[in-house]
Order: C-alpha cells, then structure tokens, then sequence
C-alpha cells in the first residue's frame, strides 16, 4: 500500500483558479532560511493572478529552525509537501566508520596549560579560509584536504539530487493533467531543478528554473567543497536543466547577462526578475533613543567581513570621541566565524569591541524590529558579484540611511548607484569613514533618514508581473 503523500499544510481554495504551478525548493515555509522567502512572497502575487501552487519542499522534521507562522502568511490556493532527505548509501558507511574510530581511539589526554607551547601548537594549525574564489581552485593530489573537498562537493549534489529524485516521485503522483500547467524549481540548493526537470520530461510540462543565486559561475566556493571538481559537476548539471527548460530566470541583470554568455542557444529564454520589497507588509515603529545605531541582519560567511567597516567606525569614534552610548553596531544572526576569528575578534582588533554587540538569530519579525531602531543600515560585502542579497530590498523601506558595500561593477552597486544610497567599496576604509562622518554629522543634526522605497521600481509586485507574464507568454496567455 502506498503512503499518502505528506502535505505539511494546505491553505483555503482559490475563488478562481486558471490552473496549478509545482515548485520544487529545497528552501519554503516553514524554513526559516533567506532562501525561502523568494517564493512565499510571489506565491502572494501568483494567487492574485489565479494561480494555485503545489510545492516540494524539504520536510519540517529535518529543518533546524522552522517557523510555522510563515506558514499561515500563505494566500489562498497552496498546497506544501515535505519529503525527507534521504541518506545516501556512502553517508551511511561514513557514519559508521566514524562510529568504529571515536571508539578505538585512545581517550584523549590533558588539554595543554595556556602558554608558549599551546601558542605555538595553535600557530602551527591555522584556522581554514572560510572560501575561494572561483580563480583560487586547484586539485592538489597530495593534499588530503584536496581529497576531502572533492568528496563534499560531489556529496552535496549527490544528496540534493537525491532528495529532488523523491520529490519529483511524489509529484508524479500529485499530477493533474486537467490542472497542472507548469514545473517550476527553485535554488540554491541548485539539485532541487532535477526534481523539476524529471517532472516535466515525464509530463510534458513546461520547465522553469528559478536561480536566486548562479550556479557553475558562483565568485566563491565555501571551503567544505572548494574543488575544481564542484563546478565542473555543477556545469554538467547546469547544461542538462538548461537545455530542457523553457525558461531560465535569473535575479539580476549582470547575472542574466552571464548566463547568456555561457549558453548563447539559450539567451533568449533567460530573463532576469530581482527580489523587492514588500509593501504590503507592515513595518514596526521604533521610538528613537538618540543612539547613533548601525544594524545588520542575516548570516555572516563567505567574504561579508565586516573589519572595514570597524576600521572606519574607529576612526569616526576617535574624531569625536564618542561612548558607546553614543554609537552602536549591532549584529542578528546565527552565529558566525570568518577565517576562525568570530565579530567580537574583528572588533577587538579595531579597538572598538565596547560598540558592537552580537545578536542571536529570530523571527522575521524580531528582525524588522531590530532593523527599525537603527540610523544606518549595513549591507557587508556580497560573495558574489552578480547576485544581489535580498536584506538590501528589505532596508529600502526602512526610515534609514542604507550604507552599502560592493565593488563597482557589481550588481549591487549598480542597482543602488542612483537610488540614493550611500555605496562604498569593501575596502575603502577612507570612504567609508567618510559616508559615517556625514551620516553622524545629520544625525547629531537631528535629520531624520527617508525611505528610499520611493516608487515601485524595486517592489516585489513589479517583478512578479514581469516574471508571471513570461510564464503566461509560455502557455500562450501572454
């Protein structure tokens, strides 16, 4: 007897409903990740347009952090299943090999007294790179950390296809030739497009990939999986969604542009839609207590590091001599390390610890909370410089100053270039004092910052048409 497919919720009938997309992402409600925003907020303007969607999605019991009331924030129409990830053959030999070693191996000694000796112990390990760039990549055969990146690169394509082999089964079985129009999926994780692909070849449905991030041409490369062999796996994979897809989305200009370069056979089936703020979320409203506050909510990894932006604050504080009841720079988010030194070491070595304060991750509520009291809102240096991160749509609603770091020639950086914001490089120190020096001279003045969300240029609504009617241009209702 088959098991019923494991729907994780199910919201009320549409009024009208032209027919069902599935959506295959690794990332939806009740996840908390970044990654699952995208679609909960056009999965709003979907329904607006009379669609109902049927989405994939990784089961709660394997999330680590999973908010149910995103859930209950979704429009009329939807309908989310979970499917769990599955363990993969090698990864269950891997558990069990470690298994056997913890318990053969001899208990370990006394911890070494602090001194030179574990100084020098410590010099002589020095914490891993936390990424590398895309040019930095190199198989080293005589290296055994070369060895285990490549494993962990093919392993986590191996798993995610793995998992999106499952989902696409439990489609299968969800399809509705009367009412289902179209497969769509979602990454990164980019092995959820297999799921969608597979579907759609068995169906004959139309193929959308949705790529929030790029997938081979990524800048950097986590360290775990840093091997020239992880894009080289990523661009056979690439090349087979990309060849059978109706349409290719990107979520910025500069990384459409790449994606046409790398598939020409394809340009015309690639458009790019951004992220963009929501207006029809409600914002919080933070009394201001006269503090010169800079904020910064979301994950730390990568190249985000903030040591210019400390550099500079130290220099603002030393030029005016300022408390720290006068200036703050706050962080929410997971806890984070870049390179083994965590932000309160980054901010010990600027001499400006007694400034910054550290915040655990919350709600998304919690968030604009947090990000309703600053002056100044940071965006730290982005990892890839065709993507642009989601936070800066979010910021341009906010009564606040929006400070940016990105390398001209970024996505970032053009999108923001004539918005208002202030923009700087992640490594001009010099500017970036400067833009905090005229920043705290306003405040001080008691000038309050504007939103910069002006005008629907950059609203989620307006990009979601963009993308829904070149999704009805598919289906001949365009």
């Amino acid at each position: 007897m088959t098991d019923p497919p494991q729907l994780i919720y199910e919201t009320g009938r549409s009024a009208v409903e032209k027919g069902r997309l599935f959506l295959f992402s690794y990332h939806f409600p009740p996840d908390t990740a970044a990654g699952a925003l995208r679609w909960q907020k056009l999965a709003v303007h979907a329904a607006k347009r009379g669609w109902g969607l049927d989405v994939l999605t990784r089961d709660p019991a394997d999330l680590e952090r999973a908010d149910p009331s995103r859930l209950r924030e979704l429009p009329p129409g939807v309908r989310v299943f979970g499917i769990r990830q599955p363990v993969l053959a090698v990864q269950r030999l891997e558990r069990r090999l470690w298994r056997a070693f913890r318990r053969l191996r001899p208990a370990p000694g006394p911890a070494p007294a602090a001194g030179a000796g574990s100084a020098a112990v410590s010099a002589a390990r020095p914490a891993l790179k936390s990424s590398y760039a895309r040019d930095e990549l190199r198989f080293e055969p005589f290296s055994r950390r070369t060895w285990v990146r490549t494993y962990h690169g093919w392993e986590l394509y191996a798993a995610h296809r793995a998992w999106a082999r499952d989902a696409a089964r439990l489609a299968l079985r969800l399809y509705d030739p009367a009412a289902h129009r179209i497969a769509v999926s979602c990454g990164p994780p980019h092995g959820a497009h297999e799921g969608a692909r597979r579907l759609a070849r068995a169906t004959g449905l139309p193929f959308v990939i949705d790529l929030r991030d790029p997938w081979s041409y990524l800048d950097r490369w986590n360290e775990p999986v840093a091997s020239p062999t992880t894009p080289w796996i990523a661009r056979r994979h690439e090349r087979q969604a990309v060849a059978q897809a109706s349409l290719v989305v990107m979520n910025t200009e500069p990384a459409r542009a790449a994606m046409q370069s790398l598939y020409p056979a394809a340009a015309q089936r690639i458009l790019a839609v951004m992220n963009g703020y929501d207006e029809e979320d409600a914002l919080p409203r933070a009394p201001r207590d006269g503090v010169f506050r800079l904020a910064y909510a979301g994950s730390i990894y990568l190249d985000r590091n903030p040591s210019t932006l400390f550099q500079a604050a130290a220099r603002l504080v030393r030029e005016q001599g300022l408390r720290p009841g006068q200036l703050s720079i706050e962080f929410m988010g997971p806890p984070a390390q870049l390179d083994g030194a965590t932000l309160e070491d980054l901010a010990r070595q600027s001499g400006i610890e007694a400034f910054v304060t550290v915040r655990g991750e919350g709600t998304r509520r919690e968030a604009a909370e947090f990000l309703a009291r600053a002056c100044v809102l940071v965006n730290l240096p982005q990892d890839s410089h065709l993507a642009i991160p989601s936070k800066i749509f979010e910021y341009m609603r906010f009564e606040a100053w929006l400070l940016a770091l990105a390398d001209p020639g970024s996505a970032t950086h053009a999108v923001l270039s004539e918005s208002g914001a202030d923009v700087a490089s992640p490594g001009d120190v010099d500017g970036i004092a400067a833009i905090l020096r005229a920043r705290y001279a306003q405040h001080r003045e008691g000038s309050l910052p504007r939103p910069l969300a002006v005008d629907g240029r950059f609203s989620r609504g307006a990009q979601a048409q963009r993308l829904f009617e070149a999704i009805e241009r598919l289906l001949g209702r365009g």
